[in-house]
């Protein structure tokens, strides 16, 4: 059996350290995770955020479902309910898996505003940031493609355990003479979490 580790110490004294520069062999089926850095003349570890960074490439390359219209959740604010009185309604990514969102769209009613949270983003005034600055108008659909500039200018990743919570508001000033929905659908992609 051929031996496919060698010793990584420096083959001197015990504690003492290495010359500047030195490698330790690591034979042909290891590679060093490290640079050569020419201002200080040794090798240098590799940082870990430069294998994170690939493993996202590779996380986002890597599709195993697609999110749309079948993804889609809904909240009804019931009929007579007065003016602002807010519902909403959660999806929550399953652990393991991460979604890259890549477009949202936004379908309120007659007497209803409507507005998405999102749980990953820093809280404001103890509750989940709003995505929207101002809530979209009742009896509208909108779609908000995250990757255009003057939105995300990326896809919005969640991974397992990260929520969006769509709102529904009432505008009305005589409140809602029916049940009013909030739809979003969303869309974009699943894939395995590597990071």
């Amino acid at each position: 059996m051929e031996e496919r580790m060698q010793t990584q110490q420096y083959p001197a004294y015990p504690g003492v350290r290495p010359p500047r520069g030195w490698v330790p062999p690591l034979g042909q089926w290891l590679t060093l995770v490290g640079v050569y850095d020419n201002s200080s003349g040794t090798w240098v570890g590799l940082p870990l955020q430069a294998l994170v960074e690939g493993l996202l490439v590779a996380e986002s390359l890597h599709t195993e479902d697609r999110i749309d219209e079948r993804d889609a959740i809904s909240v009804t604010v019931p009929n007579g309910s007065a003016k602002d009185t807010v519902k909403s309604a959660s999806v929550e990514v399953p652990s393991g898996e991460v979604w890259y969102v890549n477009r949202l769209t936004i379908v309120t009613e007659d007497k209803v505003s409507g507005n998405v949270r999102v749980s990953r983003w820093p809280k404001a005034d103890d509750v989940e940031k709003k995505y929207l600055a101002q809530d979209q108008p009742a009896s509208t659909t909108a779609s908000y493609d995250l990757p255009a500039p003057g939105e995300l200018g990326a896809d919005l990743r969640l991974v397992g355990g990260d929520k969006l919570t769509v709102v529904g508001t009432v505008t009305a000033a005589g409140g809602t003479t029916g049940d009013r929905k909030v739809t979003l659908k969303l869309f974009g992609r699943k894939a395995r979490r590597l990071v």
